[in-house]
């Protein structure tokens, strides 16, 4: 099983460089054939765990991660892609067997998801805001490598206390106080198959924008888009992997975020199935796809990690087996 995380989002001091790559998405890819990674199914069903935080009340909580679903949706109408959200419940576990999208805020005094019976404890870097992690078929040559069978979100409420910016904050208990619909918003683009607009490090040759094009680092836009359109129009995108503290620029997806979307799932191609979780097959948006199930992905699944990390730019990936 391939797992892929991405540590998402960070604040750079950066050097001016070629901007021949700016404006442009960049699809996630596999680790062996780097095919661009997608869903097979119509839609994915979010829901966040009941526990949520101390910071923010469960009815904005919800309403944050609805609204955040919705950024997407309302400007991505060249996809066929939809994201529904089933109410909030829990215990909820991060894991690719169940096919659901979970939402979980990670609280204590480490950023780590916790041990369970088939899986030891999986802990991020502190400067992480949050982390994606994407399931996908990782097998070279077949007609299912690239598929995504499971994401999940876990925001780092131990480093961060999620706020809504624009409203009265609460007084700073130490924490970063970062916008949950910011940081939301970014991470649900990891959710539907996009990967960073800038490198936080060394790339793997193939992971190019979708102009064929290497991404350039971090650092050297952000200081770039001073005197750079190009560079500024890139930094600003949702799926730029820094920003500043209280950011919320990344709420708002852009032409080069919705373009890749776009061309993950586009109109004209939608196989009009989807999986509700724990449902049985029925027609429409609300169905079961068809794909391989957990039990015969066993060697076969690739989990990737991604998502928001503040003040250091550092990017994590690891290999799990499930």
């Amino acid at each position: 099983m391939s797992v892929h995380n991405w540590l998402g989002l960070a604040v750079a001091v950066t050097l001016f460089g070629n901007a021949a790559s700016a404006s442009a998405y960049v699809r996630s890819r596999t680790a062996d054939s780097c095919n661009p990674i997608y869903w097979q199914q119509s839609c994915v069903y979010i829901q966040p765990d009941s526990s949520f935080v101390p910071d923010m009340t469960g009815a904005d909580v919800e309403r944050i991660i609805q609204k955040s679903m919705s950024n997407w949706m309302t400007r991505t109408t060249g996809s066929y892609f939809k994201l529904h959200y089933l109410p909030a419940s829990g215990p909820l576990t991060v894991t690719y067997k169940d096919h659901l999208s979970v939402v979980v805020f990670r609280t204590g005094t480490k950023f780590c998801r916790p041990a369970t019976d088939s899986s030891a404890q999986v802990c991020y870097d502190s400067s992480a805001a949050a982390v994606t992690t994407v399931s996908y078929i990782n097998k070279k040559g077949d007609p299912s490598d690239g598929v995504i069978v499971d994401a999940d979100i876990e925001m780092n409420a131990v480093n961060n206390q999620f706020v809504e910016i624009g409203k009265t904050l609460p007084a700073s208990d130490g924490r970063n106080q970062t916008d949950l619909e910011n940081t939301l918003t970014h991470e649900i683009g990891h959710l539907l198959g996009l990967d960073h607009t800038c490198r936080l490090s060394a790339d793997p040759a193939c992971l190019t924008d979708e102009k064929g094009q290497a991404r350039q680092l971090c650092d050297v836009i952000e200081k770039g888009r001073l005197l750079s359109p190009a560079y500024q129009a890139l930094y600003v995108t949702t799926m730029f992997a820094v920003a500043p503290q209280k950011d919320i620029e990344k709420r708002t997806p852009k032409d080069d975020d919705i373009a890749g979307i776009a061309a993950i799932s586009p109109l004209g191609k939608d196989p009009n199935v989807c999986e509700l979780p724990g449902a049985t097959t029925s027609s429409g948006c609300s169905c079961e796809v068809g794909r391989q199930k957990p039990s015969s992905l066993a060697g076969l699944l690739l989990t990737g990690l991604a998502g928001l990390v503040l003040f250091r730019r550092k990017r994590r990936a690891s290999d799990a087996a499930s």
